[in-house]
């Protein structure tokens, strides 16, 4: 008898399933999707019990199967009517790899916005970020409305996402952008108040040169800002911008540097994609997201939505990895020895370095296969995937690409991530050495460590390198930041590492080959370290965000009043000098708008606590340097104290010596390293320049009123000669010294610079002493020697001791100027 299918399909079986669960169950898949694994069904009962939740977040391991539950809970939201439905990914890249899983799992995908079946709900639309938030959005732009409407968005690789977001509300203009020197014109006396020798770096397109405007300075001259920009709206440069930033140009922050200019809010309007902020549901997917305040800063998510993410109730979804620092180790092992080591292990297995700069991946070049930018890195994936390649170099790709199996089966993270952009670079000097910024930087790390395990099957060893790297992960504070999976394998790296103490490189490798050869003892431990790991914590969400989330709204609103008060309570929230200081710049920023006298005393209490940032009309007087009340010797060993052991010592003075690289990137890092040398060494120390607008880049206190006036031309490494400016900033700053201090001081001028010799027509100070590469590599050596010598026996904390290999390896002040500088010629 044959049935009547028509008459089944119209009852029961015509009822459309919402439980993502069940809709599983029911597609025509590809056969080896039996069922969704448990951390899946964990995370889709999760979603299901808080589906009606404007903003959700997910957080799931990397290769746990997130792509199959942001395409369930979509199809969910089809089957109840939420539609029309939108999957969100990073890049092109991944834009196909939806596709293909979502094609094997049997749901209805198109990449055509315009598609009748994605507009009439019967199908999920896949795009990259870019094709949603962008000034020409096809979604409809501010006032435009939603052109296309959104009923439920899954953002997927949400970390990865928000740095194109974030692009996308920024305009960045260079030198030869006819509006560039308009706007550096307008803002030239200001600029120069802050700081005439960086004003004059910014104008040579110096690349480490970086000047915010003050915020008072852009305010006041919007009017003539905007009638520059305007001309220019329709142009490659502004025309996907300006539509989502003109509205908020006031509230926006500008800096000038490196023969760019960038303009861009705190904060993002991410309103002007109306179709987005308007979906009924907006559900953020990510493997690792330290800081769930960012969804509130670029997406407005509500911060009491994602203080709850939906997660696993296990962590067993990961893949095995060995996680180790072979200079927590070892702080002897070098990483020369560790690339020849990298470069041994890629004969046999697929290699993976992520370097920070492109910089950096010259260092690898000699034994990189291939080396990876946003250019070829898809070509450069799908080799890694379809067999072995040796050794691939991404650059400053922490996120967004898949290294299954054995396309990665050793992962080096070399050096901390370093951001890129004006703004970004701007905003982490006030904030360095806070928490705010300590979360940023692990969650790029741990960002970074994901890439090498996709699924709970696959395996790779992660190598640390780097001493300011193995720093952060070697901190207390820096591990409780990580994932609990992730945690849990830092615990388990940290076990090995204290059998391996003081091991050579070659002891290392053998454990590494337990990882890389899935030895059965190591792999049951390293499967237990995960089935121990600690409970997933709640979302954290910063409450200073929050507020000055609320506070930027305020003020786009012109209800400055209500911004100030938030911006107050943020202000409130922290403990931390440097980050209350740089809260307190944003209180005066909106205290600009209705009351300018005021928001100059406020902004003067903020650089009291952190000298980092924009320096007031006035107010700001010189503080002298201190002539040290102790002995070099006592001075030092108060800087010690921060060490527990010989080799909490030996690892902070290797990332100091790290920081002292020659680079035209570096300049600041380098300057911060100089000033934290001094007083390791004892002596007094501080950084006029940046604390106060005028001055050396360094100044030492050395004892009997003796300093040394100290220039750091670290990023002069192409030029032939010490060139004019340098000079004159060096015999400048001799002239504020005499200036500043009586003539019972006196000063030694110290350049740092490969070169001895002035150019044509310049004058260097005739008492100048030169630290070339060669004095530097002298002193570095000096110091390594001098670390070792204290640390045994804990003998830094011991003045006698210090006294002696002090001077032993000369770096008292009566030896430094003799040992590690040399006249110029």
């Amino acid at each position: 008898m044959a049935l009547d299918f028509g008459k089944l399909k119209a009852g029961s079986a015509s009822k459309k399933q919402t439980d993502p669960r069940r809709i599983f169950t029911t597609l025509k898949r590809d056969l080896r999707l039996k069922r969704p694994s448990d951390e899946q069904g964990d995370v889709l009962d999760g979603w299901f019990t808080n589906k009606d939740q404007a903003s959700i977040t997910v957080k799931m391991n990397t290769g746990s199967g997130k792509t199959i539950v942001g395409l369930l809970c979509l199809q969910s939201s089809l089957n109840e009517g939420k539609g029309p439905a939108v999957y969100v990914v990073p890049d092109n890249f991944l834009v196909s790899q939806v596709i293909a899983e979502a094609k094997a799992l049997g749901v209805a995908v198109t990449e055509d916005h315009a598609d009748g079946a994605f507009l009439a709900g019967d199908a999920i639309l896949v795009i990259n970020i870019w094709k949603l938030v962008n000034g020409k959005s096809v979604f409809g732009v501010g006032n435009e409305g939603a052109k296309i409407r959104i009923g439920t968005v899954v953002v997927d690789d949400a970390h990865a996402c928000l740095a194109t977001v974030a692009d996308r509300f920024k305009i960045r203009l260079t030198s030869l952008h006819d509006a560039y020197g308009k706007l550096l014109a307008i803002f030239e006396d200001d600029l120069r108040q802050q700081s005439p020798s960086m004003l004059l770096d910014v104008k040579a397109e110096d690349p480490t040169a970086i000047m915010n405007v003050p915020f008072w300075a852009w305010k006041d001259r919007q009017g003539k800002v905007a009638e520059i920009l305007h001309p220019y709206r329709y142009d490659d440069d502004l025309k996907w911008p300006w539509p989502l930033i003109r509205d908020v140009l006031p509230l926006c922050q500008a800096a000038f540097g490196g023969g760019f200019v960038e303009i861009a809010p705190r904060f993002l309007p991410i309103d002007n994609i109306p179709a987005f902020t308007e979906a009924n549901r907006r559900i953020y997917m990510t493997a690792t997201l330290a800081d769930d305040g960012i969804l509130v800063s670029h997406f407005q998510a509500d911060p009491e939505d994602i203080r709850h993410p939906i997660r696993p109730k296990s962590g067993g979804d990961i893949g095995d990895r060995m996680i180790l620092a072979p200079q927590e180790i070892n702080p002897k092992i070098t990483i020369d020895e560790i690339k020849k080591l990298a470069a041994k292990k890629a004969k046999s297995v697929n290699v993976s370095v992520i370097v920070p700069s492109t910089e950096r991946a010259k260092y690898w070049a000699d034994v990189a296969a291939q080396t990876l930018t946003a250019e070829n890195i898809e070509k450069g994936t799908e080799k890694l995937k379809a067999g072995h390649v040796g050794l691939t170099v991404f650059v400053n790709k922490y996120d967004g690409i898949d290294l299954p199996g054995k396309a990665c089966e050793l992962l080096v993270i070399d050096g901390l991530p370093e951001v890129e952009g004006l703004l970004a670079r701007a905003e982490n000097i006030p904030l360095n050495e806070t928490r705010r910024l300590l979360i940023r930087q692990i969650q790029r790390i741990e960002q970074g460590m994901g890439r090498g395990v996709r699924s709970s099957e696959d395996h790779c060893v992660v190598l640390l390198i780097g001493s300011r790297l193995t720093q952060r992960v070697h901190n207390p504070a820096s591990r409780s930041l990580f994932s609990p999976a992730t945690r849990a394998q830092l615990k388990l790296g940290r076990e090995v590492t204290e059998q391996l103490k003081d091991k050579p490189l070659a002891e290392l490798e053998e454990v590494m080959d337990l990882c890389l050869n899935q030895d059965e003892d190591w792999v049951s431990a390293s499967k237990g370290a995960i089935a121990n790991a600690d409970d997933a914590d709640s979302g954290h969400v910063d409450d200073s965000t929050v507020l000055l989330r609320r506070a930027f709204d305020a003020a786009r609103l012109g209800r400055f009043d209500i911004a100030q008060g938030l911006a107050q309570d943020a202000v409130n929230t922290t403990s931390e000098k440097r980050a209350k200081g740089y809260f307190k710049q944003q209180l005066a920023e909106y205290l600009h708008h209705t009351n300018p006298a005021q928001a100059q005393q406020m902004q003067l209490a903020a650089v009291e606590l952190n000298r980092a940032l924009v320096r007031p009309l006035q107010g700001i007087t010189y503080s002298k340097l201190d002539v040290p009340k102790n002995s070099q010797s006592v001075a030092a060993a108060a800087f010690m104290k921060q060490f527990l052991e010989k080799n909490d010592l030996i690892l902070w003075v290797n990332a100091l010596v790290e920081a002292l690289e020659w680079g035209e990137e570096n300049s600041k890092r380098f300057e911060r390293a100089v000033r934290d040398l001094g007083a390791f060494l004892g002596f007094g120390s501080q950084m006029p320049e940046e604390d106060f607008g005028k001055g050396p880049d360094n100044l030492w206190s050395v004892g009997n009123l003796n300093y040394f006036v100290i220039e750091c031309k670290s990023g002069a490494v192409k030029a032939a000669a010490i060139s004019k400016h340098d000079c004159n900033q060096l015999n400048g700053s001799m002239l504020w010294f005499g200036n500043q201090y009586d003539k019972s001081c006196s000063a030694t001028p110290i350049m740092v610079h490969k070169k001895t010799k002035p150019e044509h027509a310049a004058t260097l100070h005739p008492e100048a002493r030169i630290i070339t590469e060669d004095k530097l590599d002298r002193l570095i050596e000096g110091l390594k020697a001098y670390a070792i010598a204290v640390g045994e026996d804990l003998g830094f904390t011991k003045p006698v001791i210090i006294t002696k290999q002090l001077d032993h390896f000369g770096l008292t002040a009566s030896k430094f100027v003799g040992l590690f500088t040399q006249k110029s010629k």
